[in-house]
C-alpha cells in the first residue's frame, strides 16, 4: 500500500468548510501528524510534495487553504501574496489552526501524536502551537515573526526544530539571536542557522532555495517529530 495524496475538507468550529491537501503513509497503520501552516503563497503544487513527502518519511500530513476566509486559494504573486499576509486576521487564524489539530489528531490513521510545522510565514504559528495548543512537537523553515511571540517562551515544553539562513533579509541575524536567547535553557529544543541560507531555502520552486540546506533542515525536523 502506497502513499496517497488527496484533496480534503477542514471544518471550522463555526462551521466554515475549506480546502486542504493530505498525504497518508503506506500502510493502514496509526502514525504521527504534521499539520502544515505555508508559506504566504498558500496550498500550491510545491506544497502539496512537500507534504507528501513527510508522507514518505511515515508521517499523516495535511495542510489547510490558509487564507480561506480572505483571498483563498494559492497564489503566485509576491505582491498579491504579501497583501493578503498583511491583511490577515491572526486571532481568527489561530483559532482555525487549533480546530485543524482537532481535526487531524481525531483521524482515523493518526496515533494521536501530532506537530505543527511552518513556512515561513507560518513560522509564528507553529511556535504558538507549542505554547498554547498542546502540539506535541514543533519545526520551522524561516518562520517570520517568532522573535514577535517570546513571550511565551517559558511555556514551550516540547521537542523544537527552528531552522534559519544566515543570509535571510526577511529574518534577518538579529532576530535569530533573539529566538537564540529567549530558547537557550531549553532540553530538546534547537536553534539551527545554516551558513548561507537565504530565505525560502526550503522551498523548490522559489528563489533562495538551497538544496543541501534544505536537506539539513528537512533532517531535522524529520529527527525532531520522529520521537512523537
Amino acid at each position: 500500500m502506497a502513499v496517497s495524496s488527496f484533496d480534503m475538507t477542514f471544518t471550522a468550529r463555526d462551521g466554515a468548510a475549506y480546502d486542504g491537501r493530505m498525504s497518508t503513509p503506506a500502510g493502514d497503520g496509526t502514525a504521527p501528524a504534521i499539520l502544515i501552516i505555508p508559506a504566504i503563497f498558500g496550498t500550491d503544487a510545491e506544497m502539496e510534495g512537500l507534504i507528501e513527502d513527510f508522507a514518505h518519511d511515515g508521517f499523516l500530513t495535511a495542510a489547510p487553504d490558509y487564507f480561506h476566509r480572505s483571498v483563498p486559494g494559492p497564489m503566485a504573486d509576491f505582491q498579491a501574496a504579501l497583501d493578503r499576509m498583511n491583511n490577515f486576521d491572526m486571532a481568527q487564524g489561530l483559532m482555525d489552526m487549533e480546530d485543524c489539530m482537532a481535526q487531524l489528531r481525531s483521524h482515523p490513521r493518526c496515533n494521536g501524536k501530532l506537530a505543527v510545522l511552518g513556512f515561513c510565514f507560518g513560522g509564528s504559528f507553529a511556535f504558538l502551537a507549542g505554547t498554547r495548543y498542546g502540539a506535541d512537537a514543533v519545526g520551522a523553515y524561516h518562520g517570520t515573526r517568532i522573535h514577535s511571540v517570546l513571550d511565551e517562551a517559558d511555556r514551550l515544553r516540547v521537542p523544537t526544530s527552528l531552522h534559519y539562513g544566515d543570509d535571510d533579509p526577511h529574518v534577518p541575524m538579529e532576530q535569530v539571536e533573539m529566538v537564540q536567547a529567549a530558547l537557550a535553557d531549553k532540553d530538546g529544543c534547537e536553534i539551527v542557522v545554516h551558513a548561507g541560507g537565504q530565505h525560502n531555502f526550503s522551498m523548490p520552486t522559489k528563489a533562495g532555495y538551497d538544496a543541501a540546506v534544505a536537506k539539513a533542515a528537512r533532517d531535522g525536523v524529520i529527527t525532531c517529530f520522529s520521537g512523537m
